[in-house]
């Protein structure tokens, strides 16, 4: 169904993929794996056509026989959304914020359909997608930030299969989603491959996952190819010493708490009609994981702390009464708590390079600061999260989801808060970047000296960063303790939790 002929694809004289082969047969599941920055979603934009103006392709690849590397955009316009559907890496991103679930499906059908489509059939083909993954017809009412992460990546796979494609593409379809609703969506994909008889190649740095669901794996390393072949050779006696690290068990190690003195104090916040009740402390140096299915609350409680939303309860920070402070006072304090939010690409302004971004965060908070003063300012900051100082200098879409997560947490830090929250800093990352961060974070959290709150469905993270539990189930409050004397079996009744692993 799917081939490679020897594709390279180069930038300049930079070689981002070399010499990719692959024979994918029909129905057949291929799983692409890596670290950040290997070349994996460029790979799968270059099947769907999405190469960069200024790159240079070579080789072939054949859909059903057919060359897409010949194909002009008449032929795309046929062949993206009808022949090849993609489940997209970041669902914000990917959906249109301003139109409603419904309008963005009925647009998907009515481009491909070859005829005009009745607003009945449209309604009834939209009623059936929904059922099919598993949402409720009045989700079709809805703009995409109403949804929780579960729902929008159904939504993703409903316009993926809107058409039935031959060939699916799911990159990490499952990042940033509890362990009970991963296995659902990918059960979901399993299933719909199954019925409608698709070829799926699968992006992925869920090694468990990878085994479950492909048939044939491919190891990329810097845009080359380590290793390949089925999943039982692969994972059975891996030949490659990259692929022999990545499959590895993760050593996790815990922190050891040196609170100073009381940082913040949140007691019986709400959230109308989402978060009931709760209640948490925090001291300078502690950090906090915050644990719960998809939908928990989580994300809202990160931004009632940080002001984004209406909240009532009682919010200490820093000694002061955070949810009464005036809107000029609350400008002025707001460096104190910074927030890495869960999307890195919707993070940033695509117009802007990452460079006038981070200058956007002193003209923002009021520092003034010298041209001389700001451009070392932001080298530094790049050297401390290790990176490049000449990435500044790209857009957002240039960069990898590693290198896009640790400027994110670069520019949380140029105006050195007190807090910190993390929502799912690693989760689209793969085992070896994942490391990588936690490792950046415990350094500069030595160095810095500020506390976190880290939201995240990993476990080995919230151990190796954590020394505080909240467990969150449908706005609920379950439980709340030290990390190293957790006792949370009472919660066990949450199947979508999986707290017996913690």
């Amino acid at each position: 169904m799917l081939s490679c002929e020897g594709v390279s694809f180069s930038i300049a004289n930079q070689m981002l993929l070399e010499n990719i082969y692959f024979h994918l047969p029909e129905g057949k599941t291929l799983a692409i794996v890596g670290e950040s920055g290997a070349g994996k979603t460029l790979l799968s934009k270059l099947i769907l056509g999405l190469q960069p103006e200024n790159g240079r392709l070579q080789g072939d690849m054949l859909l059903a026989g057919q060359s897409l590397v010949q194909c002009n955009d008449k032929d795309w316009q046929a062949i993206r959304g009808r022949l090849i559907g993609r489940v997209a890496q970041e669902p914000l991103s990917a959906l249109n914020p301003v139109k409603r679930i419904e309008w963005i499906l009925t647009r998907a059908l009515r481009l491909h359909a070859g005829r005009k489509l009745s607003k009945h059939e449209c309604t009834e083909k939209i009623h059936a997608l929904l059922e099919l993954v598993g949402l409720e017809q009045n989700h079709k009412r809805r703009f995409p930030h109403q949804l929780s992460g579960g729902q929008r990546q159904r939504v993703l796979i409903a316009l993926a299969i809107a058409n039935q494609p031959k060939l699916i593409i799911a990159d990490e379809p499952s990042t940033a989603l509890d362990s009970r609703t991963q296995q659902q969506i990918m059960a979901l994909l399993k299933q719909l491959q199954t019925r409608l008889n698709m070829t799926m190649v699968f992006i992925s740095h869920d090694l468990q996952m990878v085994r479950e669901i492909a048939d044939q794996v491919m190891v990329l390393k810097q845009g080359k190819v380590v290793e390949q072949g089925s999943v039982e050779s692969v994972f059975s006696a891996p030949e490659h010493e990259y692929t022999q690290k990545l499959l590895e068990p993760e050593s996790v190690q815990g922190v050891t708490a040196n609170p100073l003195s009381p940082l913040l104090n949140v007691m019986d916040l709400m959230v109308k009609g989402i978060l009931h009740g709760v209640s948490f402390d925090l001291s300078l140096g502690e950090n906090l994981g915050v644990i719960g299915e998809s939908g928990a609350g989580k994300s809202t409680l990160a931004k009632a702390l940080l002001r984004l939303m209406p909240a009532t309860g009682n919010i200490w920070f820093n000694r002061q009464d955070w949810l009464s402070l005036t809107p000029n006072v609350l400008r002025q304090q707001r460096a104190s708590m910074q927030f890495v939010f869960q999307d890195t690409a919707a993070s940033f302004n695509p117009r802007l390079t990452i460079r006038r971004s981070l200058k956007e965060i002193y003209r923002v908070s009021g520092a003034a600061e010298s041209m001389v003063s700001l451009k070392v300012k932001l080298a530094s900051a790049m050297e401390e999260v290790g990176l490049d100082s000449a990435l500044l200098d790209r857009y957002p879409h240039e960069l990898s989801g590693g290198q896009r997560q640790r400027i994110m947490i670069a520019r949380a830090l140029l105006l050195s808060p007190r807090l910190l929250i993390l929502d799912e800093p690693t989760t689209a990352l793969d085992k070896l970047s994942r490391q990588s961060i936690m490792d950046l974070i415990q350094r500069l959290q030595s160095q810095r000296h500020f506390s976190l709150i880290v939201i995240s469905h990993d476990q080995g993270l919230l151990e190796c960063l954590c020394h505080k539990y909240l467990v969150l189930s449908h706005g609920r409050q379950l439980a709340f303790g030290e990390w190293e004397d957790r006792d949370i079996h009472h919660v066990q009744n949450i199947p979508s939790l999986q707290v017996e692993s913690l």
